[in-house]
C-alpha cells in the first residue's frame, strides 16, 4: 500500500466523519427550534453589513450567555464573513470551518484519485483545485438563485409595507409584518433589519447593513426611498406602490430578454465546453495523440492560440447576449 492510497484513505473517512457531522447539527438543531431561531437571526445579523457593529456586538455577548454552550461555540468560530452570507443563504447546516474542511478533503480525494487512475500524475494537482473550488461554485450559483428569489419577492413585500403604512402602523412595524408573513429568502433578510433597529442601530445602518447583504439594485431603490422619506417627509405609501411597479416592470423586462436570449445562451456553452469536452475526452481515451501538443513546440503554440481564441469568443458572446437593464 503506497502513500497515495494511504491518503486517500485518510481523505474519505475524513470526509465522512464531516457528513455525518453536518446531519448531526441539523439533528441537533430540528430538537431545539427556538434555540435555532435564535443563532439563525443572530447569525444574519452578524453574517453582513459594517454599520453598527459595536452595538451588534454588546447584544450578542449578553444572548449568547443565555443559550446553550452550542450555540455558543458555533458563533465564537473565527467565520468569513463572505463565506458566511453563502452558507446562511443556502441553508446549510454547517459553519464555515467545516465548510472548509469539506472542501480539502474533496480536493484531498481528487488528488489522489487523479494520480491513482490518470495517465500523468501531474494531472491530478488541476482535479484537486477544481475539486478545491467545487463547493463554492455552488455556493455561488445558490447564491445567485438567493438573490433571484429575493428580488421576485420584492414588489409583494413593498404592496404589503406600504397597506401597513398607510393603516397607520410604523415603518418598522410594517416591516417585521413582511418578515413574518412572507416566506424565505426576504422574510430572513427583513428580520434581521427589524432586530437591528430594535438593538440601537438607526434606520440609515440598518438599511445599508441590508443593502450590503442583498446587493441588488432594486432593493437599493427601496432603501433611499425610505431614507429620503422619513428624512423630508412625504407620503411613503405611495411611493412603495410606485417603486413595487416599477420593479414589476423591470422583473418582466428582464424575463422577456432572458427568453429572447436563451438561443444565445445555450449556444455559448455549447461553443465554449464542447472544445474543452472533447480534450478530456481525447486525454483520457488517447493520451498518445493529445500528449502531441506539449511534446511539440507547434502543439505549444496550437494551445496558446486556442486558449485565446476561447477566451476572444466568450468575451464576443457574452457581449452579444447581455442586456444591461
Amino acid at each position: 500500500m503506497n502513500l497515495i492510497t494511504i491518503l486517500l484513505y485518510v481523505a474519505v473517512f475524513t470526509f465522512v466523519v464531516a457528513i455525518i457531522q453536518m446531519i448531526y447539527l441539523a439533528w441537533r438543531e430540528s430538537r431545539f427550534t427556538e434555540k435555532r431561531k435564535i443563532k439563525k437571526r443572530l447569525m444574519f445579523i452578524s453574517a453582513g453589513g459594517k454599520h453598527g457593529q459595536e452595538k451588534l456586538i454588546k447584544y450578542r455577548e449578553g444572548v449568547l450567555k443565555e443559550v446553550g454552550a452550542y450555540e455558543r461555540f458555533i458563533l465564537k468560530i473565527p467565520r468569513m464573513s463572505d463565506l458566511d452570507k453563502l452558507l446562511l443563504k443556502t441553508h446549510l447546516p454547517m459553519n464555515a470551518s467545516l465548510f472548509i474542511l469539506l472542501s480539502i478533503t474533496l480536493s484531498v480525494i481528487g488528488f489522489a484519485i487523479g494520480y491513482i487512475a490518470l495517465p500523468q500524475p501531474m494531472t491530478s494537482l488541476v482535479i484537486a483545485i477544481l475539486f478545491l473550488l467545487l463547493p463554492f461554485f455552488f455556493l455561488k450559483i445558490a447564491e445567485q438563485h438567493y438573490y433571484e428569489k429575493f428580488n421576485e419577492q420584492l414588489p409583494e413585500a413593498l404592496d404589503l409595507l406600504g397597506r401597513a403604512v398607510r393603516s397607520g402602523n410604523a415603518l418598522t412595524t410594517g416591516l417585521s409584518m413582511v418578515g413574518n408573513e412572507m416566506d424565505h429568502p426576504i422574510s430572513s433578510e427583513f428580520n434581521a433589519t427589524v432586530d437591528e433597529v430594535n438593538l440601537g442601530l438607526t434606520m440609515n445602518e440598518a438599511m445599508e447593513n441590508l443593502c450590503e447583504r442583498v446587493p441588488l439594485a432594486d432593493l437599493r431603490f427601496f432603501a433611499v426611498a425610505v431614507l429620503v422619506s422619513k428624512e423630508t417627509g412625504g407620503n411613503i405609501g405611495e411611493i412603495l406602490d410606485n417603486i413595487s411597479r416599477l420593479i414589476r416592470e423591470r422583473i418582466q423586462f428582464k424575463q422577456h430578454v432572458k427568453a429572447l436570449t436563451a438561443e444565445g445562451r445555450y449556444s455559448a456553452i455549447i461553443l465554449i465546453g464542447l472544445p474543452i469536452f472533447m480534450f478530456l475526452y481525447i486525454y483520457l481515451t488517447n493520451y498518445d495523440y493529445i500528449s502531441l501538443l506539449w511534446q511539440e513546440k507547434m502543439g505549444h503554440y496550437m494551445i496558446f492560440t486556442a486558449i485565446i481564441l476561447q477566451i476572444i469568443g466568450s468575451y464576443v458572446i457574452k457581449r452579444i447576449i447581455t442586456i444591461d437593464i
